[in-house]
């Protein structure tokens, strides 16, 4: 599958956040590493705050 094909396929806030991302200048992929270390540290908070591990 060629990219404009993939990216046609997206839903418009994907294709707002990638032209938005690419006017920028954001690397994508550091900012997506960053939302999984969030992810995994409220995950930690949770269990922390409710006595799990």
């Amino acid at each position: 599958m060629k990219w404009q094909e993939i990216y046609n396929s997206l839903p418009i806030p994907s294709k707002v956040i990638i032209d938005i991302a690419e006017a920028y200048k954001v690397d994508l992929t550091e900012l997506a590493n960053l939302q999984v270390q969030k992810q995994e540290n409220d995950t930690h908070l949770n269990e922390v705050n409710h006595g799990i591990s």
